[in-house]
Order: C-alpha cells, then sequence, then structure tokens
C-alpha cells in the first residue's frame, strides 16, 4: 500500500468499523461514522480529480449546510430514513475501497 491517502484511508476504516460494530440504529452508527470521516479534509485528495469529486458529494449528503459539518452531520443523520442512511453507509464502504 503506496502512502496516498493514509490519513484518510485510516479515518474511514474507522467510519467502517463504526458502522460494521455496532447495535445501534443505522442512523447511530452513521454519527459515529461521521466523527471520523470529518476528520479528512478535501485537500487531500488534490492529487486526483475524481476522489475529490466523490468525496464533496460524500460531505454534500453528510452536511448540506456548511457552518458547523459536526453538528450538521449529525443532524442530518438523525433524520435519515433507514433507507437514506444505508445508502449514505454504503458509499462511505465504496470510498474506503478507491483509497485502500
Amino acid at each position: 500500500m503506496d502512502d496516498n491517502y493514509t490519513n484518510a484511508r485510516e479515518h474511514f476504516f474507522g467510519a467502517i468499523r463504526a458502522l460494521a460494530a455496532s447495535e445501534d440504529s443505522i442512523q447511530a452508527r452513521l454519527i459515529e461514522a461521521n466523527v471520523n470521516i470529518l476528520n479528512v479534509t478535501i485537500d487531500e485528495f488534490d492529487g486526483d480529480r475524481e476522489l475529490k469529486i466523490k468525496f464533496a458529494k460524500l460531505l454534500d449528503l453528510l452536511a448540506v449546510d456548511q457552518d458547523d459539518l459536526e453538528t450538521v452531520a449529525t443532524e442530518n443523520a438523525a433524520h435519515m430514513t433507514d433507507f437514506e442512511a444505508v445508502k449514505v453507509a454504503d458509499l462511505i464502504c465504496d470510498f474506503y475501497c478507491e483509497i485502500t
């Protein structure tokens, strides 16, 4: 594994663990995953335009409002339907696969 996206891989792996290793609702697991994902910045993908766009889209799903990403992401996840939350969780897993 190369050194590209080391920080992002670490945080996305933490997000996947939060999604997989809990008996909580999918919304609660997504809130926990957000804590990890929001530690990744879009600048980490400057060398890859496609990943940068995919990450930006994921951030838009997590937190449309840009004022306080963590608070907004928590509120958004808490109000997602199970279907919406599963869709976002799938995108998180897919993104992790792309950066590994």
